[in-house]
């Protein structure tokens, strides 16, 4: 398909609540998918997912007796199929299932060859799952000659005062990108996206990528860094994707494409971008501080063991590595009331002071009005199998949300994923309470991403017996230090 939108919806059916009809969801699910690009075994495993979860609303989304329906939505998104189920049946009830058997998520999941899963709140509209698959696209391999696989890089530095280029990123560079990261990487490059040219291509032509590239004097791509929107009118995006030739370190490449990146990003409106920087090598925070990056939180085991860096320390890979959480302010951003948690407000308060937000802390006891909590709660979940995390989105705060994000969690570490996040909204006052209540749950404090979804998110964050090494952890700045200090004494 030319020209990929951020989201085309390209077909729907409504259904009546029934078994007898998932025999004409398969089929549906199978032409549909087919005429997308996916095949074979994919769309075999993609019908019985999307059976588990349409079977998933038929036995639990309905009253006995009640007459109801759902649809099947499959869209097109930029590298990617999704299949979507909705309905607008009785809200989530975790009480009435048995983790370890029946829950639909945990089925779901334990069964599921999807890249990324979705289990999302619509308020009133009711819920949605999304399976999200990857289009097959060829990968790296197939654009590089066998020759060149067995061709070790030269391992002599490239003289320092040779011309280099560094300009935005355009789709046809796709196929020299996913090179440099193979030289660089292998196949181990925690962002899998990278080595699928098309699908880098589409990324980009959506808006939903903004990247800078630099380019030797023979037109190679020796050096990126991307920006990642979650829709391309976003004000703020993710920042990564970071990878420098090894011939080239030591030119302040990485330094370079960030200044460019943030520049492009400023000009273009951007509130600021976020980004998580390994610490097995302190380069990336070097560079991030250098153009007024500064840590908001420390993500512990937030990078795969499988991410290696070639030509930097080889030794120590084999845990999972902490992430400093980072956030470069670029346009002055709305001035908003925040209410952080008592316990948590003195390094909050310096996050922010030290990122010159304008923020309003209130604290508990001034908090004068009284807001009603709703009965249920409603947590959308983001499950990305391939690096084991999970993230979890107060969309609504309920009575219920203890008992539910507790269901939702142990599912999650049932199925074996390693670290798992949870975003409080920051702009409402219930956060404080709840926040104490999750934290007894075994999640601990991680850090904040300001104007995330329209405000303020303050991370915690869980680890399903995963181990971190902290002796080899390097952090480049004091207040790096102090919130690593900060984060490791709140998981206790």
């Amino acid at each position: 398909m030319d020209n990929i939108q951020e989201e085309q919806q390209v077909a729907r059916i409504i259904l009546v609540a029934k078994v007898e009809f998932l025999p004409a969801v398969a089929s549906f699910v199978r032409e549909i998918s087919t005429k997308l690009g996916l095949s074979g075994n994919d769309i075999e495993q993609l019908e019985l997912v999307v059976e588990e979860a349409c079977l998933n609303v038929i036995e639990h989304a309905f009253d006995p007796g009640e007459q109801g329906s759902f649809d099947v939505v499959i869209l097109r998104k930029p590298g990617q199929v999704v299949v979507a189920v909705e309905d607008q049946g009785l809200p989530f009830d975790f009480r009435k299932f048995d983790v370890e058997k029946e829950s639909g998520l945990g089925i779901i999941l334990m069964k599921a060859f999807a890249d990324e899963i979705h289990f999302l709140n619509l308020g009133r509209r009711g819920k949605r799952v999304e399976l999200v698959k990857n289009l097959p696209y060829k990968d790296v391999e197939a654009y590089i000659s066998e020759e060149e696989k067995d061709r070790a890089l030269p391992l002599s530095p490239v003289p320092e005062d040779i011309q280099l280029t560094i300009r935005l990123m355009r789709p046809d560079d796709s196929v020299d990108l996913s090179r440099c990261v193979y030289r660089c990487y292998g196949y181990t490059y925690a962002n899998g996206d990278v080595y699928f040219p098309d699908r880098v291509r589409e990324f980009l032509e959506s808006g939903l990528l903004i990247s800078h590239v630099a380019l030797s004097p023979d037109d190679e791509v020796i050096g990126h860094l991307a920006i990642r929107k979650e829709h391309p009118d976003a004000r703020i995006g993710e920042r990564g994707q970071a990878v420098v030739d090894p011939r080239y370190r030591g030119h302040g490449l990485l330094n370079k494409l960030i200044s460019a990146s943030v520049e492009h990003a400023k000009g273009m409106g951007m509130y600021g971008t976020y980004s998580e920087a390994v610490t097995v090598h302190a380069y990336s925070q070097k560079a991030a501080l250098s153009i007024g990056a500064r840590e908001t939180g420390v993500l512990l085991g937030f990078t795969p063991a499988t991410m290696l860096f070639k030509k930097i320390r080889e030794g120590n890979r084999q845990q999972r590595q902490v992430a400093v959480l980072l956030y470069t302010r670029l346009n002055e951003e709305p001035q908003r009331d925040v209410y952080p948690p008592f316990h948590h407000q003195a390094i909050i308060r310096s996050i922010y002071e030290r990122n010159n937000f304008r923020r309003n802390i209130i604290s508990a006891p001034d908090v004068k009005d009284q807001f009603d909590i709703p009965t249920s709660s409603q947590v959308d979940v983001r499950v990305q199998a391939d690096a084991s995390r999970a993230f979890m989105l107060i969309a609504q705060y309920g009575a219920d949300l203890e008992g539910l994000v507790k269901f939702r969690l142990r599912e999650l570490c049932l199925r074996r994923i390693d670290c798992i996040y949870i975003d409080l909204p920051l702009s409402h006052p219930a956060t404080p309470k709840f926040c104490a209540s999750l934290e007894m749950l075994g999640f601990f404090f991680a850090g904040v991403i300001p104007e995330m979804l329209g405000g303020d998110v303050l991370r915690l964050q869980y680890l399903n017996n995963v181990d971190v090494d902290l002796k080899n952890v390097q952090i480049e700045s004091d207040f790096g230090k102090e919130l690593l200090d900060y984060v490791t004494k709140a998981r206790g």
